[in-house]
């Protein structure tokens, strides 16, 4: 039996041992809770240990008091009453206060602080009770509970030369107990406050410790899809290049017929779309990953942008769209990766080649004290307002998009942004639908 105990808390220790948050949410549920209970619990104590005292001792001066009056005014009734009238201002808790001189065998009041008391006789049987005993000089004070009130009551004799005097004091401490318990009900509930929080608290770090595990998990999870995904990008991209180049090759044969070629042409442009898809699904690996880096350099934007038009004219050219693009008269310089902004460039300017059926395809540079910006126009299909929230997102092509005859990923915007948002600068959308659309990249001057 107590080898299996031990075998118990052995495991307990060794699950907190291993999980530092169990442990943290132990000592804030029991330990802090009984810590702040026994805290408080000793200080209520000790606070009516003291008040305890403090309530004899503060008795025990009005006795003296009354007892120094009677022995130097050889009992005058006058300074006696005056003495007893300025403890009853002082001590309001002091329900009586009577000096009583024995006439026979009944105690009449001689002074009191009730001045309507003075002359009759003292009636109350526990009062009685007590001066019956009391003997030469003789004192005593005590605690007493009438009705589930507190009080404290004191009796004393002083014996002067024509007679004997008995000082009688009686304390209601009803309202320092009802104090006391207000405030001892104020903290219990303080502590349940404190205890609902550090519950809470409790609960919402075991959220925490079970949050971070799962979102440790799924990190792991992305990694791996992440290091497959590329792993097989990187497989498919080497044979689908040679399938290009292989369906290059056959297309330039003279032995093939009209019927093979075109059956060639067809291999070799989806080879290449399925290369420019193996691609794109890179850029957006390492751009999630982090591990794609820029080089910024001393630019002119204008030599980015006529390189990128002249790459992409021929494909312009085969949808009889006119490209063109109105230079700037002086060097547009700025920091950036040229590389990188001619890929954003690229991408764009292919999309408004692809949905532009008829018209043109127009690029401008426009300079600011702190940006340059430069705008796509097209006079293409135009997007939605709709599409236009969507249009950034990875996968989605926008609506209105003839699937069969415009090829793509649903990639190229997204990388866009995230290049853009790399080279230091913002992409948006103006756009009408029907009309057509401008792309507007802006780029922050350093």
């Amino acid at each position: 039996m107590i080898s299996e105990a031990l075998h118990v808390l052995d495991r307990g220790f060794s699950i907190m041992r291993g999980n530092s948050r169990m442990l943290l949410v132990g000592v804030l549920v029991f330990v802090f809770p009984l810590l702040f209970i026994w805290v408080t619990q000793s200080f209520f104590t000790t606070a009516y240990n003291n008040i305890h005292t403090i309530e004899g001792e503060r008795l025990g001066t009005v006795m003296d008091a009354v007892t120094v009056v009677l022995s130097t005014t050889n009992a005058s009734s006058t300074p006696v009453q005056a003495v007893l009238l300025g403890l009853a201002n002082f001590n309001l808790e002091l329900e009586a206060l009577n000096v009583y001189v024995k006439d026979g065998d009944d105690y009449v009041v001689y002074a009191s602080k009730e001045e309507s008391l003075v002359g009759m006789q003292e009636v109350n049987q526990r009062v009685l009770t007590g001066l019956h005993f009391l003997a030469a000089n003789d004192h005593f004070r005590n605690e007493t509970y009438i009705d589930g009130v507190r009080y404290w009551q004191g009796f004393r004799r002083v014996d002067l030369a024509d007679s004997q005097y008995y000082v009688f004091s009686f304390f209601d401490m009803s309202a320092i107990d009802a104090e006391m318990s207000y405030r001892r009900q104020q903290s219990y509930f303080g502590l349940t406050v404190i205890f609902a929080f550090l519950i809470a608290l409790a609960y919402w770090l075991n959220r925490q410790t079970h949050w971070q595990a799962h979102y440790v998990s799924l990190q792991e999870q992305l990694h791996e899809r992440d290091l497959f995904s590329n792993m097989i990008a990187h497989e498919f991209r080497a044979p689908l290049t040679a399938i290009k180049g292989y369906a290059s090759f056959l297309q330039e044969s003279k032995s093939l017929g009209n019927e093979d070629v075109r059956f060639v042409g067809n291999i070799r442009h989806s080879a290449e779309h399925l290369v420019a898809l193996v691609n794109d699904f890179l850029e957006v690996a390492r751009l999630q990953s982090g591990k794609l880096k820029v080089e910024k350099l001393p630019t002119d934007i204008r030599i980015v942008i006529t390189d990128t038009i002249e790459s992409l004219r021929s494909m312009a050219t085969e949808k009889r769209l006119e490209l063109r693009f109105e230079p700037n008269p002086k060097p547009v310089m700025i920091d950036t990766d040229p590389a990188r902004l001619q890929q954003v460039l690229t991408n764009v300017i292919t999309n408004a080649i692809k949905y532009t059926e008829q018209g043109s395809v127009t690029l401008k540079c426009i300079e600011f004290p702190d940006t340059v910006n430069i705008r796509v126009m097209d006079t293409g299909m135009g997007i939605s307002a709709e599409d236009q929230q969507k249009l950034f997102a990875p996968f989605t092509r926008v609506g209105g998009v003839d699937k069969t005859k415009v090829t793509g990923t649903g990639l190229g915007m997204f990388i866009t942004k995230q290049l853009i948002t790399l080279l230091g600068g913002t992409v948006g959308v103006e756009s009408i639908k029907g009309v057509g659309s401008h792309i507007v990249i802006s780029i922050t001057r350093d």
